[in-house]
């Protein structure tokens, strides 16, 4: 999709669609300036209460001039619009745009915003919102209505800071779209093989090291939760880790990479285990995070670390009372065979020791309690670190990205105390995610630690929210980018 600004008077636009964003306190006077385009049509459909201006509500007015459809957009209280509200709205009202089969629209940039932030949040939810997977599709592909160009309609003079802030929305959003169709293909074309396949193209693109470890340097490191995981799958595990050295300080991102989890010998129930596929939901978003790095020339030296292979059961496969030794050489005795990702995190987050990072964040679609707690609204946030919580949480709603900060209390660690062991990798059903993060507390050394459980978020499969289609949405690449720009503010 072409998108492109537009910066003269309205009356010198052409498009088959202008969005107009309204208040639900807006009157007559309101549209004073758009009566030239729309012959009076928006003050009468206003004066007779046809459009309230409320949160959501869409309304078209056709005309016979060179703006085709004007399509007012309702953006609730004024007190109450944000941001965040805004990149939903835009994802809304491109998504019925779509429906109505046109192939080029415009929109107008929404008042009482910095027009910067504001044409930010319209292209990057206009951008999220139009994502479609159809890699796989070979027929009826014109029932999948595409759009052509969009147009950003600007007033005032801060063009060049509008101009900027959608290149950077576009980067971001191809960002996710990589993430997102990373996420959706399956998982017998994303085996560990592929991931590092990718890895190596990111590489080769950005000019960045990359390193694949093989299932012989495991073993000579003494990597036995990756290993042990990958015992029963007839792909060879990978050790994945990216180098983008943008600065000094350093940044670890470690994305829990499971190409394909059945549970091993505690296997999962048959239903809806198509969708754990993603699993590699982490090891996805760290590829988006090292992608915007380089692209944005973040000032950070970030290390990416992804672990990757599936979780089968077979006649090889780790099984329940195996004992296990980490990378720090810690043992973990195994209850399940299902609370694989914990296990091969906890190789790679002892692994970052090597970097010396100021901050270490790990992504996984670690628990379903987590998905239980928080639905689908919030990630769940563990940390070691108040001042990184705070820096997270505050990164979370500038995005959109929200996160939760639970409770990381030694107590939890007593659920998977191990009789024969250093750890056990599973404990009562209680309190589950948080006993999965206290277990990967014990593989960290860094002092600014973050667990996401994105179990919750990774994927949907409502396609209620505007800016998550059905499918991977992605999640983690926005939030990291507000917290990597603002971390040492």
């Amino acid at each position: 999709m072409k998108t492109t600004l537009f910066t003269e008077n309205l009356t010198e636009l052409r498009t088959e669609a202008l969005i107009i964003g309204l208040y639900d306190d807006c009157d007559s006077s309101d549209v004073e300036s758009y009566e030239n385009i729309s012959d009076g049509l928006i003050s009468d459909i206003i004066k007779d209460k046809e459009f309230t201006g409320k949160y959501g509500q869409i309304s078209i007015v056709r005309t016979k001039k060179a703006i085709k459809r004007i399509i007012l957009l309702g953006l609730g209280k004024r007190n109450e619009f944000d941001l965040n509200k805004a990149r939903e709205l835009a994802g809304k009202a491109a998504l019925f745009v779509k429906d109505k089969c046109v192939k080029e629209f415009s929109f107008l940039i929404f008042e009482d915003l910095m027009p910067g932030d504001a044409a930010y949040a319209i292209v990057e939810g206009t951008k999220l919102a139009l994502y479609q997977f159809i890699d796989f599709k070979t027929q009826d592909l014109e029932d999948f209505k595409q759009i052509e160009q969009f147009t950003l309609v600007a007033n005032g003079n801060n063009f060049i800071d509008i101009d900027k802030a959608i290149k950077k929305a576009l980067v971001v959003s191809d960002a996710i779209y990589y993430v997102r169709g990373l996420q959706n293909k399956p998982s017998n074309i994303v085996t560990p093989t592929y991931l590092a396949n990718e890895a190596i193209k990111l590489a080769r693109r950005f000019q960045i090291k990359c390193t694949i470890f093989e299932k012989k340097d495991l073993v000579k490191m003494g990597m036995g939760g990756i290993l042990a995981v990958n015992k029963g799958s007839q792909h060879p595990l990978k050790f994945i880790v990216l180098d983008y050295n943008g600065g000094k300080e350093t940044i670890c991102f470690v994305g829990k990479g499971i190409t394909f989890d059945s549970g091993g010998i505690s296997i999962k129930p048959a239903a809806d285990m198509d969708e754990m596929k993603f699993d590699m939901s982490g090891a996805a978003t760290v590829f988006g995070i090292i992608q915007l790095a380089a692209i944005l020339k973040l000032p950070y030296r970030i290390i990416g670390l992804i672990p990757a292979t599936e979780n089968l059961p077979g006649g090889n496969a780790y099984k329940p009372g195996d004992i296990i030794k980490h990378y720090n050489g810690k043992t973990s005795e195994i209850i399940n065979t299902d609370a694989e990702g914990r296990l091969v995190l906890a190789d790679a987050l002892a692994y970052t020791k090597n970097y010396n990072p100021k901050v270490v964040i790990d992504f996984a679609t670690l628990t379903g309690a987590c998905v239980v707690s928080l639905g689908d609204v919030y990630t769940g946030l563990f940390t070691n670190s108040n001042e990184l919580a705070n820096k997270l949480s505050e990164a979370g709603e500038k995005s959109g990205e929200l996160v939760w900060r639970l409770p990381l209390h030694d107590k939890y660690k007593d659920y998977i105390k191990s009789n024969v062991a250093d750890l056990k990798n599973a404990g009562p059903r209680d309190a589950g995610a948080n006993t999965a993060a206290v277990f990967l507390k014990e593989f960290v050394q860094c002092k600014n630690w973050a667990h996401l459980d994105i179990a919750g978020t990774a994927w949907t499969k409502n396609g209620k929210d505007p800016i998550r289609p059905v499918g991977g949405t992605g999640v983690g690449v926005r939030l990291a980018l507000e917290f990597l720009e603002n971390w040492k503010k």
